[in-house]
């Protein structure tokens, strides 16, 4: 879980327009060239052992392994080894509920709220734009990701009915925004999909799966099911260069992530794929609807033009310049891709048994494309010649607007936002931290990053005549940039100033062991304590201190909490939810105390130097205070979130 929401804060899991920058790996020209390069990403990375297939149009060209299924063991990886592979599972309920359109059993264009009115929905926009099937499957529902207590199965049975688990937190289910404009990858909303699936068909929705899709694929080792008689044959999965494997963990949204296979058997699904669902004489998908779900269909994006992007259950990306199409999935010890390519002539596997390093799987990924692409050149990366007067049309400030993780959508709302502006012939996003990236225009609202041969990101407007830029996991709404700076830098300077008290103490200690001994003035012990030498101490000294010191522990539990509590326990109560809990009382609490108490010396004989630290910290703390109310985050309870 950890791996789920650091990658949240810092990018989507499934970036339709993910770009691959040019490495230094070999373009093997053989099988055994290619594993070499493989055990040398290993090796570099640290991750134990890697599942592959290679896959052509006429089959699969090999699948097997290389380095260790578990680490102390030394056992090999193969062919045959079982891998959790994540959110890969959510191809296989895209593509059960695309053969249900195609028999007529179900509407992928139906609200949701006909399909299983159970399900508890909360959408200020029901009346006019419902949320459809077809929006849980392009995570354009507006949903927020899981919430902590619906991430991990701590307490039920592994085999949880559905409807049972959309009922722990459907608070994840509110709607964000207009259904159908934006996508934001939500693990909940497929839950939903694979209950739809049970609700119409009778059946479990793993059965369904199981008998539908692995059964003419060939995918004979393939399941959603996760029992202990699995684990044997079960890579051990890991979280770092060293130390155990970690559990096999039970997670609530079985649909949206529970899949284990092999190589060889998802090897065998990817030329599925590459033969438009045809496999010998049985049709898994048909092509015409295969070819509907690589591409989104229900973002203003889409509509604007955009083919790029997150599909039904398959999404684009680029490898080493070579447009292809599929998925990834992480889940505890494991991580995993299948890709294949656009122009249908090879595809791949990767699984691996380390989360702990994004480069393995990017390195080995391109060592596969250019080892299956070795006689092909990769499309070449045009322009167009936008007049100079449209590109000015989107200059702006662009501040993101499609948050994945509404827990940290603060912290987004701080960091986010990029700046658009014209450079030649081409724009210039330079974001609010990090490095500007060039956007080379393919049409006259259409741009690519540099590295990518297709366009990623479109200029659009949405109902209320905003501009945006969007494309794949991405959304900004051009706003007055004075409005997002006069919020974020006092936001960002507080915060830095509420933490000043934890440095300050030292030379506060130091000075009061260091003072000479103070001798009580003739007004008793209500009175104030008098220095030999006749300067008065204030009342609310040491008091003024410790509330500006909890200020800084209010800002600082939350952060030791979340660094510390291990993720299968981020949704229940324990000594570090119970930390993230009591900071996110403490700021404003002591905030208050502290201004009261700085009230007090300001009207007192504290020195100048004292009063006015304390007056600029103790109001950094509000301010802080207020921004984390106003996203909702003090008295924040992780086991109820």
């Amino acid at each position: 879980m950890r791996l789920i929401v650091a990658l949240a804060l810092c990018a989507s899991a499934c970036s339709a327009a993910q770009s691959q920058q040019p490495g230094t790996d070999p373009h093997p020209g053989t099988r055994e060239e290619f594993t070499a390069a493989v055990q040398k990403v290993l090796d570099d990375t640290g991750i134990p052992g890697a599942g592959i297939a290679l896959v052509r149009l006429n089959g699969v060209e090999w699948a097997g392994g290389v380095g260790f299924a578990d680490r102390d063991a030394r056992t090999p990886v193969t062919a045959d080894t079982h891998f959790r592979a994540g959110s890969i599972s959510k191809t296989f309920i895209a593509g059960a509920l695309v053969q249900m359109y195609e028999d007529g059993e179900i509407d992928l264009n139906a609200p949701v709220i006909e399909l299983a009115p159970d399900v508890r929905i909360d959408n200020a926009w029901m009346i006019d734009e419902p949320v459809r099937l077809i929006h849980l499957l392009q995570h354009t529902a507006g949903f927020d990701d899981m919430h902590f207590n619906e991430m991990y199965n701590v307490s039920h049975p592994a085999d949880l009915p559905l409807e049972e688990v959309l009922r722990i937190n459907p608070v994840s289910r509110v709607v964000r925004w207009k259904p159908g404009t934006r996508m934001s990858y939500s693990n909940p909303g497929y839950g939903v999909a694979g209950h739809i699936i049970e609700k119409v068909t009778g059946e479990k929705y793993e059965d369904r799966i199981a008998e539908h899709i692995f059964k003419p694929s060939g995918m004979t080792e393939s399941s959603f099911y996760l029992t202990e008689a699995d684990y044997p044959g079960l890579a051990k999965g890991y979280d770092g260069r060293t130390g155990p494997p970690v559990p096999y963990s039970q997670i609530y949204l079985r649909p949206a992530g529970n899949l284990h296979t092999t190589p060889a058997d998802l090897g065998k699904f990817v030329h599925v794929l590459l033969n438009w669902g045809e496999i010998g004489e049985d049709l898994v998908i048909d092509p015409e609807y295969l070819s509907n779900m690589e591409h989104p269909r229900t973002t203003l994006a889409s509509k604007a033009g955009l083919h790029s992007g997150y599909g039904t259950g398959l999404f684009n990306s680029f490898v080493d310049g070579y447009p292809m199409l599929g998925h990834n999935g992480g889940i505890d010890g494991f991580s995993s891709a299948f890709a294949y390519s656009t122009t249908r002539d090879v595809g791949f596997v990767v699984l691996l048994n380390g989360t702990y390093s994004r480069e393995a799987m990017r390195r080995i990924s391109q060592l596969a494309v250019r080892y299956l692409k070795a006689d092909v050149e990769p499309p070449p990366r045009t322009d167009a010649d936008v007049p100079d007067s449209v590109l000015r049309e989107y200059e702006g400030y662009y501040h993101d607007a499609n948050p994945r993780n509404q827990a940290f959508a603060f912290v987004q709302w701080l960091m986010g936002g990029q700046a658009i502006t014209v450079d030649g012939k081409r724009l210039m996003a330079t974001p609010a931290f990090g490095q500007p990236a060039p956007l080379i225009p393919m049409s006259g609202n259409l741009f690519r990053l540099e590295a990518d041969p297709e366009p990623t990101r479109v200029f659009t407007t949405d109902d209320a005549g905003t501009m945006v830029l969007t494309g794949g996991s991405v959304y900004f709404e051009r706003k007055p940039r004075w409005r997002i700076e006069s919020v974020r830098w006092p936001v960002l300077v507080s915060a830095a100033l509420v933490l000043t008290p934890l440095l300050m103490m030292i030379p506060w200690i130091v000075m009061s062991l260091a003072r000479r001994p103070v001798r009580r003035s003739a007004e008793g012990e209500g009175g104030s304590a008098q220095r030999e030498g006749g300067r008065a101490e204030p009342r609310g000294f040491w008091w003024l201190k410790f509330w500006l010191l909890c200020c800084s522990l209010g800002l600082l539990l939350p952060v030791i909490g979340y660094l510390n509590v291990a993720g299968v326990e981020l949704g229940t109560r324990n000594v570090w939810t119970a930390a993230m809990f009591t900071g996110s009382i403490l700021l404003p609490a002591a905030a208050i105390l502290s201004f009261l108490f700085t009230v007090d010396a300001l009207m007192s004989a504290a020195g100048k130097w004292l009063r006015a630290y304390a007056l600029l910290v103790s109001i950094a703390a509000l301010v802080v205070s207020g921004y984390l109310s106003a996203w909702g985050m003090l008295a924040f309870r992780p086991w109820n979130f």
